[in-house]
């Protein structure tokens, strides 16, 4: 839980409004400095000499200079490791074919039956939606290395099956970063089948090895950062003390929470529960005339209609002006620095019955009006070892922008101010469904991924297994056809040695057989690549609409979830 408020946010739109903006003006520059100076200066030459790409919205570049290097690692004395290692990662990428097509299904019905308790699994990952501004580095970076793991695989097994790549590339859409690989497809055409599924395969295959090195690595944070934290299951620490927080002057960093309004602490999902308990309740307390004159004023200054706000008279209404003024410096100024713990808890009364307040000369005041809650935090100070009470007056949302909070403590003072644990976890939490989804979108049949290419490689192989020569596959090499032709060779010695008479007629008879055959066979083989055709265009069809209603839905689905 990142914020208590989480509205759906029109900063992501205005964002993509504003990259937009900053893409044409760049072109723009671009176009015109073209324009004025290709007389002048060969700027076509120059962007073909450094296979330098830009267009509207994406800027690419490709090089020959690492084609050595991956060759290098993929020959050699690990030539035989890589064999095997793209063996097994074809099947496992198989597999993830049926896995993808079903998680897509799954998706759709939890979207469409909401069940309770249940979120879909897919879901947008949108910058200033549901991806924090600060984060978004962590998504482009994860976007990054997914893709160049991705097309590393690519790279090395078509090294291995012995087919040279032309060029590795890299580029810039939009806002993401990206790599590709461009093959020599005309060598790719004279591998074997299943060599060239070994190549369509190794980009899934490594993105699916690279999630599960992360989620490794994740699941054993604890252990790989013990030695510079102390990490703990039932004990939550002040990790981070933001610019600007309204307790940067009360809080160290490494102090424990204990409680908040006597609701015990272990965890961040506690803290959140704590505060949501007391939100849910209603408090009144006594307030001055004073600072009852002071809201009023702050109120009555933010109401855009013009209808003065009387809080005496507010106790059981919602003021409408909440979420204007919750960060309104001049509401705090209206309490005094011990407020917080100098207010007294009263009960709103009649006018028959007045309140415990009345002896003081206060009135009692409900503090829900305006979002205001008094929450004391017991602190287990680093420094003191001793347990302290802090109050703090405000709204929810201002506690939990006070202070970040995590279940481990640095050992040493070098490393307070850089919050670690929380980086890696951020990190991964970030690369491991980033990886996952790339390789899941590539092992289905979309256009232009690798998808498509595995399953007409798949069809090809399945076609050759079952139908034979007449799937357009040469099998003259294979041990028994060689059987078969000595046979026949044999037969046909023995018959034109028995038969000189009737050699002319037996060559007509063996040719007219010959024509029958050859056609059927050809008959037999366009309608297997008929049939083949079919059964591809059926699935690539059907899997761009599951697709395609997964994306939309998944984004209405955001949309009204916020």
């Amino acid at each position: 839980m990142e914020a208590l408020n989480n509205p759906m946010s029109a900063p992501f739109f205005s964002f993509v409004v504003k990259v937009i903006g900053i893409w044409i003006i760049f072109f723009g520059i671009l176009k015109l400095i073209y324009i004025k100076y290709k007389d002048q200066i060969d700027i076509d030459g120059f962007l073909e000499r450094t296979n330098l790409s830009v267009q509207l919205f994406y800027i690419g570049f490709s090089t020959t200079r690492l084609n050595s290097m991956i060759k290098s690692i993929s020959n050699g004395r690990y030539e035989r490791f890589w064999y095997y290692w793209f063996k097994i990662g074809s099947w496992v990428s198989l597999s993830l074919l049926p896995l993808s097509i079903g998680l897509l299904i799954y998706n759709l019905f939890i979207i469409f039956i909401k069940p309770t308790g249940i979120e879909p699994v897919i879901s947008p990952i949108v910058p200033g939606v549901n991806v924090k501004g600060s984060d978004s580095w962590y998504l482009i970076i994860s976007v990054l290395i997914s893709m160049i793991i991705h097309e590393l695989g690519h790279a090395i097994a078509s090294y291995v099956s012995k087919c040279e790549i032309n060029s590795i590339g890299f580029f810039f859409l939009f806002i993401m970063p990206g790599a590709s690989v461009n093959l020599d497809y005309i060598e790719l055409d004279k591998i074997s089948l299943w060599q060239k599924l070994r190549i369509q395969c190794g980009g899934v295959w490594h993105n699916v090895v690279l999630c599960i090195i992360g989620y490794l690595l994740l699941s054993s944070s604890s252990f790989l950062l013990s030695p510079l934290y102390k990490i703990s299951n039932d004990k939550l620490y002040i990790t981070g003390i933001p610019n600007g927080s309204l307790l940067e002057r009360n809080l160290n960093i490494g102090d424990q929470i204990l409680s908040i309004n006597d609701c015990k602490i272990s965890n961040r999902s506690d803290l959140v529960e704590c505060i949501y308990k007391e939100l849910d309740k209603t408090r009144s307390y006594c307030i001055s005339q004073n600072t009852i004159t002071c809201l009023e004023n702050v109120f009555n200054n933010n109401n855009n209609n013009n209808t003065n706000v009387n809080l005496s008279n507010a106790n059981n209404k919602k003021i409408n002006l909440i979420n204007q003024i919750d960060n309104d410096k001049r509401l705090r100024e209206c309490f005094g620095i011990n407020d917080a713990t100098t207010l007294v808890e009263c009960v709103p009364v009649s006018i028959d019955s007045p309140s415990e307040c009345a002896k003081s000369k206060k009135e009692c005041i409900n503090f829900n009006q305006f979002n205001y809650h008094i929450f004391h935090l017991n602190l287990l100070s680093q420094d003191f070892d001793n347990v302290e009470q802090l109050s703090f007056l405000g709204t929810a949302q201002q506690l939990w922008d006070s202070f970040i909070v995590n279940n481990y403590q640095s050992r040493f003072v070098f490393l307070n101010g850089w919050d670690l644990p929380w980086y890696f976890n951020q990190f991964f939490s970030y690369l491991i469904p980033v990886s996952a989804g790339l390789a899941a979108f590539n092992a289905i049949a979309i256009p232009n991924m690798d998808g498509e290419h595995i399953l007409e490689t798949i069809l090809s192989i399945i076609f050759l297994k079952f139908g034979g020569s007449a799937c357009g596959n040469d099998k003259k090499n294979s041990p028994n056809n060689k059987i078969n032709k000595t046979k026949i060779n044999n037969t046909n010695n023995n018959n034109n040695n028995n038969n000189n008479n009737n050699n002319n007629s037996n060559n007509n008879n063996n040719n007219n057989n010959k024509e029958s055959s050859s056609s059927s066979v050809l008959s037999k083989k366009e309608k297997r690549e008929r049939l083949k055709l079919i059964i591809s265009k059926v699935i690539k069809v059907s899997t761009i609409l599951l697709f395609g209603l997964t994306v939309i839905l998944s984004f209405y689905n955001l949309k009204y979830q916020r």
